[in-house]
């Protein structure tokens, strides 16, 4: 007669192994976009004479992590706080955590006006520059704060570098 006690000896412990989670290929391919926007920005399109008006928005990306890397960053402090832009980039997406999760965009609805050519748009944030607006990129930074309270002069933050400009016509072709 076998007792419990070694009928349980002989069963072979059950160890699950570790198996790391696989990277995310868009992930890898964000990380290079962005390292070569960085690197080689878009050219200045200053505005036609005849026209004072101009607008940027802001493209926001963020990594969300997976459900079983919740736990393992710590989303104040994302490797993005010291260094050069490259630096910040490269710190960034070497992490794990980073490099299984989900990118994500934001886009708003703009509000139902009567009489508002963007009435209910999809869009980025942003919006019209203000004369005391430095450049493209402080307005990008300002309306976002205004429109959805997400602050893009964060510590955690990397303002990476703009998309190509634009001169924007009526469909007329007239610049507005």
């Amino acid at each position: 007669m076998v007792s419990l006690k070694q009928l349980l000896a002989n069963i072979p412990t059950l160890q699950s192994p570790v198996v790391p989670m696989p990277t995310n290929p868009l992930i890898h391919q964000l990380g290079q976009t962005l390292r070569e926007l960085g690197q080689h920005p878009y050219p200045h399109v200053p505005n036609p004479p005849d026209c004072k008006k101009r607008a940027a928005v802001a493209l926001i990306i963020r990594v969300r992590p997976t459900f079983r890397d919740q736990g393992f960053f710590e989303p104040k402090s994302c490797g993005t706080e010291a260094g050069s832009q490259s630096q910040r980039l490269d710190n960034f997406f070497a992490q794990e955590w980073v490099q299984r999760g989900d990118p994500e965009v934001l886009f708003i609805k703009r509000a139902a006006r009567d009489g508002d050519r963007w009435t209910s748009h999809i869009a980025f944030p942003g919006g019209r520059r203000d004369p005391e607006d430095e450049s493209d990129s402080t307005t990008s930074v300002r309306e976002t704060k205004e429109e959805v309270n997400v602050d893009l002069s964060a510590d955690h933050a990397l303002l990476i570098g703009n998309l190509s400009e634009r001169v924007v016509t009526t469909w007329l072709g007239k610049t507005p």
